[in-house]
């Protein structure tokens, strides 16, 4: 088999279900309509609490004042202590990658502060890149401290024998939100909305490729065609790769335009990872396609096993480290739970990929493991 053949055959497959969609106006108006209504009601619509709050500790001051407020945070049912931290770059590097929600600094004579009387202040280091996660971190920090706050007042006050009247504040935080300074929750929920929209939209789009062939009749002339079968894949799956690359790009700029949310990290990486991810996309409408008998189960199917578990199960909505440990699990199977990462540090962070290797290196698995469970879908049908 020539490999000039076998080009101009998958392309002879891509250019007629390029026709078939150029021709279904109502499909045309859903490609380029669906995600921006949806990325424009979302985008307005979506606000949401979080309460899991995972932080880290550089103490400068090594008092017993410090370790007592440390302990009080932790103790809170609102944080989870990850450690204390000596090494400046390392809780930087902490609160970029994620893997804390917020951090907390207390300089020397934190202690000496508190004993005589004075404001003790400690800074806090939020990751603006989750604005809602940082503003319910930064109201939940500021709720504990205060009631720490009075304790520590009140003893004092005690000990020394002065009036309560004449007393400062014994503590004090001084909020320092990194990546997303006004906490727009839009900055946080928009590029998640990318990632959910092309999941969606790039498995709904494969997912009649087999059945409508079914329906019309024509699907045994194409398997009895000496057209190979990988052929016959591909060239259906490149037209649908071209419009959901067209979509990328129509969201990110839809997002720039109307809501001023555009990416801060490399543009290149961005569309590189996310043909990555359109792959494993489209490859679960082609199995599911490949898995039924009717448009509309297909249809059904297809935002089933995309829509709801990428709204509720890879971190869009809710924090993962806040769910059951066996849905923890569950979700890393979703490739949106590792895009989602990826996405929000190169829009926020102006991160490149370098930092993401682990979810690029699961999202690509996923993807391949897609790939390969749907050509064997769409091998059997033609059997």
């Amino acid at each position: 088999m020539s490999c000039p053949g076998a080009i101009r055959r998958t392309l002879a497959v891509a250019r007629a279900e390029w026709m078939h969609n150029r021709r279904d106006v109502r499909s045309l108006g859903i490609i380029v309509l669906l995600p921006i209504m949806l990325l424009l009601l979302y985008g307005y619509a979506i606000n949401f609490d979080l309460r899991e709050l995972r932080f880290a500790v550089q103490d400068w001051d090594r008092s017993e004042a410090s370790a007592e407020f440390v302990d009080t945070i932790a103790r809170s049912d609102y944080f989870a202590l990850h450690g204390l931290i000596a090494d400046s770059v390392e809780l930087g590097r902490l609160v970029e990658y994620g893997r804390v929600r917020f951090a907390l600094v207390i300089p020397r004579g934190f202690g000496d502060d508190i004993a005589s009387g004075r404001t003790g202040r400690v800074q806090v280091l939020l990751d603006g890149a989750d604005s809602q996660t940082a503003g319910v971190a930064l109201g939940y920090m500021e709720a504990v401290v205060r009631r720490h706050s009075v304790e520590l007042m009140q003893e004092w006050v005690r000990r020394a024998g002065v009036p309560a009247s004449s007393a400062e504040p014994a503590l004090g935080i001084e909020p320092r939100v990194l990546y997303n300074p006004e906490l727009r929750s839009t900055s946080f929920v928009v590029p998640g909305l990318i990632a959910v929209l092309m999941m969606m939209l790039a498995a709904l789009l494969t997912s009649g490729c087999i059945v409508r062939e079914r329906e019309a009749g024509s699907f045994e002339g194409l398997a009895a065609s000496p057209i190979a079968p990988s052929e016959i894949m591909l060239g259906k799956l490149a037209p649908y790769a071209v419009i959901a690359i067209f979509d990328v790009v129509l969201c990110i700029v839809v997002g720039w335009l109307i809501f001023g949310v555009a990416p801060r990290g490399d543009l290149w990486s961005l569309l590189g990872i996310s043909a990555v991810y359109l792959v494993a996309s489209l490859a679960i409408g082609l199995l599911v396609s490949g898995l039924t008998r009717t448009h509309q189960l297909a249809t059904l199917l297809a935002f089933l096993t995309t829509m709801l578990p990428t709204m509720l199960l890879t971190g869009f909505v809710f924090p993962l480290r806040s769910m059951p440990a066996v849905l923890q699990y569950l979700a890393q199977v979703f490739p949106a739970t590792h895009f989602l990462v990826i996405i929000r540090g190169i829009y926020l962070k102006g991160t490149g990929l370098g930092l993401f290797v682990r979810e690029g290196l699961a999202l690509g698995l996923i993807a391949l493991l897609l790939v390969i469970a749907a050509s064997k879908a769409f091998r059997k049908s033609l059997e």
